[in-house]
């Protein structure tokens, strides 16, 4: 890749906005692998249902968005 695709690309992905959400979200990530590691996999679970949660409610907004403005929102 030549230096201004990549510089192109970090300008389109809009990077430091991700930046402090990714670095937070790596100590939760490794203490699932501890706790799966450790057998204790229910902990994992209770500690993995706020994300799915989380998920399940930005899919449901974006369905409703969609249906609502039919198929405009990109």
């Amino acid at each position: 890749m030549r230096h201004s695709t990549v510089r192109h690309f970090l300008i389109r992905t809009h990077w430091k906005r991700w930046l402090l959400p990714c670095l937070c979200l790596l100590p939760y990530i490794l203490s699932l692998l501890w706790l799966v590691a450790s057998g204790l996999y229910w902990v994992a679970q209770v500690m993995l249902a706020p994300l799915a949660m989380g998920i399940i409610l930005a899919a449901l907004t974006y369905l409703l968005a969609v249906i609502e403005f039919r198929g405009t929102l990109r």
